[in-house]
């Protein structure tokens, strides 16, 4: 099937145009994800990473700009057009030095909408592009970016994917892990490593029974491994001695 955009992410508080445009891109056959704040916004983004993003500037808790800002700042090539109440030049200029591709002053026509959806699309990256960078981190925000998108864990699951993450294709023993991570002096006899390696991996493994990125490597320790292609031959209950 054809399509301009894979998926989208709508940004939009008032109920009735939220609606509106909702159905006017399922016509254009384009999966689309609503939030009406700024906050639901930004979870759907890590979650779904949409191609294209139609924003509404004045959100129930902040600025829809400010989106724009934090998803340049991450490198995204998401395409993002502004819908707002104020045409004014000054304003099409701040959303634009924000990091919008283009900006739409309501009320507005369909027809028009329309049309700048689709000269979106054609300024879309070209297949031969690089995809983004996978297993870039966040640490403000507890986020990595995995194969399913931006994942936000907990600190001591970012903290352990990042330990293995910084020290990839080296095999790292569990004592290293649970004074690094856990900052254990001592060392307990304890399956909590094995535990969070799990949680990784059914965050961003295909499939956690064969992990691809954590894997266990038996009698050794765990190693990381960004571009495997073959799943890793231990399996997630797995304990090193």
């Amino acid at each position: 099937m054809n399509y301009l955009f894979k998926s989208a992410l709508l940004v939009e508080d008032e109920p009735h145009l939220a609606t509106a445009l909702k159905a006017a891109m399922k016509k254009m056959n384009i999966l689309t994800y609503h939030a009406s704040n700024l906050t639901e916004a930004k979870q759907l983004y890590r979650k779904h990473n949409p191609e294209f993003i139609l924003l509404d500037r004045t959100l129930p808790d902040g600025e829809g700009l400010d989106l724009c800002e934090d998803l340049r700042r991450d490198q995204s090539s998401a395409r993002v057009l502004v819908l707002t109440a104020s045409g004014k030049t000054e304003d099409r200029v701040k959303g634009l030095d924000r990091g919008a591709d283009d900006y739409l002053a309501k009320p507005f026509s369909w027809e028009e909408l329309q049309a700048r959806i689709r000269a979106l699309a054609r300024r879309k990256p070209e297949g031969n592009q690089p995809p983004p960078t996978l297993w870039k981190r966040d640490q403000a925000r507890l986020s990595i970016l995995g194969p399913k998108g931006w994942v936000v864990l907990t600190l001591l699951e970012f903290n352990l994917a990042s330990s293995l993450i910084e020290q990839e294709g080296k095999i790292v023993s569990r004592s290293d892990l649970l004074k690094d991570v856990w900052g254990f002096t001592w060392l307990p006899k304890t399956r909590t490593v094995d535990h969070f390696l799990g949680r990784l991996r059914k965050l961003f493994e295909e499939d956690s029974e064969k992990p691809r990125y954590f894997q266990t490597i038996r009698g050794v320790g765990y190693k990381f491994e960004a571009l495997s292609k073959t799943p890793a031959e231990t399996q997630p209950s797995e304990r090193p001695s």
